[in-house]
């Protein structure tokens, strides 16, 4: 039999695609809405402003948790604010000053994907050895901070370094056909144009690092009490549902609680900056 009797037509075949499609999509949105819904029905009763102004008691199961929002603030803005730099020169360099394709261009590409690749659970034993013991942090908001900042770079710089490259090049030649140094197109040009994926990849690095809980357990400490300053150990919230979910006898609805502050954290965080991205994107046009 003809291969164009055995095929369906390209409408129907479109029709498949698109149905499978969906059908997918909803199956993880209804997966994603049902923890969502056990968490919420488990942990929504309990947060009230206790639960946000007061340090936990009882080993967490009363009690709120406002040094592990300070914790986890703290040991966020730590790995943003080492992590971004560093990726930006990472991804400047290697689309700015290495030539496409080369052996150095491949290289910084293939160590990036790699290193994306390792388990958490390795940079925080590198964290613990190298920022607490050899470095002198100790266990610490500023170890746990540098760890995360490891563990985020590759991300960041491999997203930074395809939005880099996805710059029409009409924006480059028109530089240099004006006599623009290489320095003046990339801070002139090439960051203020790019500026709204740069808060996209910087929101990608966050929530990474709102997530993480095995790194920390090395790095930032398991102290439940207030830090004082970065190097005092301060427990994340990442790591106080861990501990409220597996050590804590009775301790499932705080957990639950927690997650949800958790969940509610980063969505209030990505919500301002597609916010301030979109405000960037229409600046750019205009």
């Amino acid at each position: 039999m003809p291969a164009k009797q055995i095929l369906p037509s390209g409408r129907s075949l479109d029709r498949i695609v698109a149905a499978c499609l969906i059908v997918l999509v909803s199956l993880v949105c209804i997966a994603y809405l049902r923890v969502f819904l056990d968490i919420a029905a488990a942990g929504l009763d309990r947060i009230d402003i206790a639960f946000l102004t007061q340090e936990p008691r009882m080993s967490g199961r009363a009690g709120g948790v406002l040094p592990m929002i300070v914790s986890t603030l703290v040991v966020l803005a730590v790995a943003v604010a080492v992590a971004l730099p560093i990726s930006l020169a990472c991804a400047l360099f290697v689309t700015e000053y290495l030539p496409p394709g080369s052996r150095w261009s491949n290289v910084f590409r293939a160590s990036m994907l790699i290193l994306a690749c390792v388990p958490s659970i390795a940079f925080g034993f590198f964290g613990s050895v190298f920022f607490a013991e050899i470095l002198g942090l100790r266990t610490s908001l500023l170890t746990g901070g540098l760890t995360l900042a490891t563990m985020i770079i590759p991300i960041c710089a491999f997203a930074l370094e395809e939005a880099f490259r996805l710059l029409p090049s009409g924006y480059r030649y028109g530089a240099y056909a004006l006599g623009a140094s290489r320095a003046r197109f990339i801070f002139l040009v090439l960051i203020p144009v790019s500026a709204p994926q740069i808060v996209t990849v910087v929101l990608l690095g966050m929530g990474r690092a709102l997530a993480e809980t095995a790194a920390l357990l090395f790095t930032s400490g398991y102290s439940d009490r207030m830090p004082t300053s970065l190097l005092d150990p301060g427990r994340v919230l990442s790591v106080h549902i861990y501990d409220l979910g597996m050590n804590i006898p009775g301790g499932n609805a705080m957990a639950s609680a927690s997650a949800l502050l958790l969940l509610g954290m980063f969505l209030t965080i990505s919500a301002l900056g597609l916010m301030f991205s979109r405000h960037l994107s229409f600046a750019v046009r205009t």
